[in-house]
């Protein structure tokens, strides 16, 4: 049995226990207080019951009239709870103000005291255990239950304190504090029903986990923009909706990006039941290549020979429209002296610097080099130009062959 299911099943036992032994004493000692928070009592088994029903409700599989699942039968149940601590809140308060003119005696305080307390003891256990495994397994129902469970602590406080108050002589303690109590149990009913009417008209998560979301799908290699992001919860699952852009060309690398996109979300956020991706084609305006070099010396830098070995890398940018060189850097690679790795170490640098296109005089076909760039869907090319002023005209020659209309 799943914990949510056992710790429904377990509220459900331990509640009617309670509630029996508090209208037993309560009737024998006189403590309408006590009969009063038995009957309290026997609401929660009633919802307590409803929690599995709804819990085993949302388990079963989507339909072809339910494509989507039964999972909001959860949240469902979560707005009934919310009826019921309003309606539980509403007793205590017309109990409390009817006792403020009756002035009973109880036979025996100490005995329904001791119950008073056990149930204000069993019911916080009780509360906590709830609370703790509806949070660990994202069950909105459950979470409702907890809560309710906790506002009733007031209540059995207020009883208690009402016992007590009875012995010492104070007989308006009791429906003074009831009254009280009643203002936390509407505010935690309030919680709930906003909630469960916030899932249930489809609004979206929190920010937070959205904004995770966002940055889960922003650092996968090959994404290039999040156009849009949309999720909204349905019981414990969540749903969502992103639309990316990237560079890629090839039809079945974009999908094998979107299956990263969604195997790493899934793998960081809990519950999520299905993420419908949209890829979109980029538009680049500026290619990024690399080149490894020997030396630091500008367009007549020589190209290196080892990719893992070079001395540096020259990584410039051109613009796709027109062909411009708009900026040309050097960056030293710190990994050239290295025994092993280098080449491995200098690509996952070249990947950081999201560069576009890395050109090389050596081949790096099933090298360590290529899978690390095929991974970040970075292409390669080998090139038997000398330097890097011989690569940047190639580059820009290419773009305008390709982006200009030849005459005649």
């Amino acid at each position: 049995m799943e914990r949510d299911k056992k710790a429904a099943l377990v509220s459900v036992c331990v509640t009617a226990v309670l509630a029996a032994v508090k209208y037993v004493v309560g009737t024998l000692s006189g403590s309408i207080a006590l009969v009063a928070d038995a009957i309290h009592s026997l609401t929660d088994v009633i919802s307590s019951a409803a929690v599995v029903i709804g819990l085993k409700i949302s388990d079963r599989k989507p339909t072809e009239e339910f494509p989507y699942g039964f999972y909001k039968a959860e949240n469902i149940v979560s707005l009934f709870l919310a009826l019921l601590i309003f309606y539980a809140g509403y007793e205590i308060v017309l109990t409390s103000v009817k006792k403020f003119g009756e002035a009973g005696i109880i036979t025996d305080a100490p005995s329904a005291l001791s119950i008073a307390l056990v149930s204000l003891a069993a019911t916080m256990i009780l509360s906590s255990y709830k609370l703790r495994v509806g949070r660990d397994m994202n069950s909105p129902s459950l979470i409702a239950d907890g809560k309710h469970t906790r506002a009733d602590t007031y209540a059995s406080a207020a009883v208690s304190a009402g016992i007590l108050g009875n012995y010492l002589g104070f007989y308006s303690l009791d429906p003074a504090a009831g009254i009280l109590v009643s203002l936390f149990i509407f505010r935690s009913g309030y919680e709930i029903a906003h909630d469960s009417i916030r899932v249930l008209l489809d609004a979206s998560i929190d920010y937070e986990s959205l904004d995770r979301i966002r940055e889960i799908a922003s650092e996968t290699n090959g994404v290039r923009t999040i156009r849009a992001i949309k999720a909204r919860s349905s019981g414990k699952f969540i749903f969502i909706e992103l639309e990316i852009t990237t560079n890629l060309k090839n039809l079945e690398r974009a999908h094998h990006l979107g299956d990263r996109v969604e195997e790493r979300i899934k793998s960081e956020i809990k519950n999520v039941d299905r993420i419908l991706i949209h890829i979109d084609p980029e538009k680049r305006e500026i290619m990024r290549y690399a080149v490894p070099c020997t030396e630091n010396s500008g367009k007549g830098s020589r190209i290196s020979e080892h990719f893992g070995a070079a001395e540096y890398f020259c990584i410039f940018d051109i613009t796709t429209a027109n062909g411009d060189l708009t900026d040309i850097r050097f960056l030293e690679n710190p990994f050239a002296a290295l025994e092993r790795r280098k080449g491995l170490k200098a690509a996952e640098l070249l990947v950081a610097k999201r560069i576009d296109k890395l050109v090389t005089r050596e081949s790096i076909a099933k090298k360590s080099v290529f899978y690390v760039l095929d991974d970040a869907y970075i292409d390669s090319e080998v090139t038997d130009l000398d330097t890097v002023g011989e690569v940047i005209g190639k580059v820009i020659g290419e773009l305008n062959l390709c982006g200009r209309p030849q005459s005649g």
